[in-house]
């Protein structure tokens, strides 16, 4: 799925949009079956679309609340697991946001796809702030790892450890609560894209067990 943030242009500037899609893996790293959490979504992490940006010749800072209804169920032998986010690349995919056409034609470019040579963002274009993010459940609690600044990175290739529950947090159901802080940081020298156009991202969430 994607999410997207308008453009608001002033006079004499048209509208560009900026877009994220995301990609969701679980991944349940069983070495044996009695040696190893099994960990899975049961409601896997779906970004919002973005505040509106208004162009306006400088570098913004651009702020969207996430609200975290994502759920995460364990099982097996208590190990731990951790939830990482990243970007990915190849396969039609792009690691940084990219100008994406995701129409047959979009002017003079040609789609569905990113556009080669296309514009794009800087990594770590998108943040996550998990200061106002919680849990339902009761008992020792999974933890937020992007709490202070710097806060992590959504758009870089390297993963981020956004939870990590230890072997105190019990197996079971965890359902999220609260709400993330999602920072768009957009450059002075932001392009407008044509007509029907989005710079959009491919992002990994994923799930394994351990500490």
């Amino acid at each position: 799925m994607s999410t997207a943030v308008r453009i608001v242009t002033r006079s004499g500037i048209q509208r560009a949009a900026v877009g994220c899609v995301v990609l969701i893996a679980t991944m349940a790293m069983t070495a044996g079956a009695s040696l190893a959490t099994t960990v899975a979504f049961t409601t896997a992490p779906t970004l919002p679309a973005l505040s509106a940006v208004t162009l306006n010749g400088q570098s913004q800072n651009t702020f969207s609340l996430w609200s975290n209804a994502m759920k995460i169920t364990s099982s097996g032998t208590n190990t731990g697991w951790n939830l990482t986010v990243n970007s990915a690349s190849g396969g039609g995919k792009s690691a940084v946001f990219k100008q994406y056409c995701p129409s047959a034609t979009c002017g003079s470019d040609s789609g569905p796809g990113y556009v080669t040579g296309g514009f794009t963002l800087p990594a770590d274009s998108l943040t996550m702030n998990t200061g106002g993010a919680g849990w339902t459940t009761a008992g020792t609690k999974p933890a937020y790892q992007c709490g202070t600044s710097p806060f992590c990175p959504i758009d870089n290739s390297t993963a981020t450890k956004v939870v990590s529950a230890s072997t105190s947090v019990a197996l079971g159901a965890w359902t999220g609560s609260g709400s993330t802080v999602l920072t768009l940081a957009t450059p002075a020298s932001l392009r407008k894209l044509q007509t029907g156009e989005v710079y959009r991202v491919n992002v990994v969430w994923t799930l394994s067990s351990g500490p």
